[in-house]
């Protein structure tokens, strides 16, 4: 959904660019996109063996239009397999709203991204607790958390 989205802005861009030089004026194109804004790192022992071994998540968000997008980065810290949870817990402060949403997937390597897309919050200043809920064999469990203050757009 995100790039019809992007695509269409494109093409109003385009579109005012093209209508602006036709009448002199100089050509004006939307901006691209704000990144995505870091909220925490999440770091904690791979589920597996002896726990020794470091794994972590880095949570992205961007928001606009009265919703919020979060993306989990995770470096799994092995090759080896385990299942990950990443779940959100959250409060509209200014409207009192407030909700939870999750994911989840198997992950391994360093290049592991889970999302959560577009779920309504409205403007305002939210309360954010994320968390990782880590899953390895048998009864091998891990998990990371924090709690942010975020501004929606």
């Amino acid at each position: 959904m995100k790039s019809r989205i992007l695509s269409g802005l494109s093409v109003i861009a385009a579109i005012s660019g093209i209508t602006a030089t036709m009448v002199g004026a100089p050509a004006a194109f939307a901006a691209p996109p704000a990144p995505s804004d870091k909220l925490c790192t999440m770091s904690y022992p791979v589920p597996a063996g002896d726990f020794t071994t470091p794994a972590s998540s880095d949570v992205f968000a961007i928001s606009g239009n009265g919703s919020l997008d979060l993306q989990l980065q995770t470096n799994a810290g092995t090759d080896t397999a385990y299942e990950q949870k990443f779940s959100v817990v959250w409060a509209n402060i200014d409207t009192g709203k407030s909700g939870v949403a999750d994911t989840s997937a198997v992950v391994k390597g360093p290049e592991n991204v889970l999302s959560i897309p577009a779920f309504e919050t409205k403007p305002g200043r939210l309360a954010l607790t994320l968390s990782v809920f880590n899953h390895g064999e048998g009864q091998n469990y891990t998990n990371g958390e924090c709690s942010v203050e975020y501004q929606a757009q």
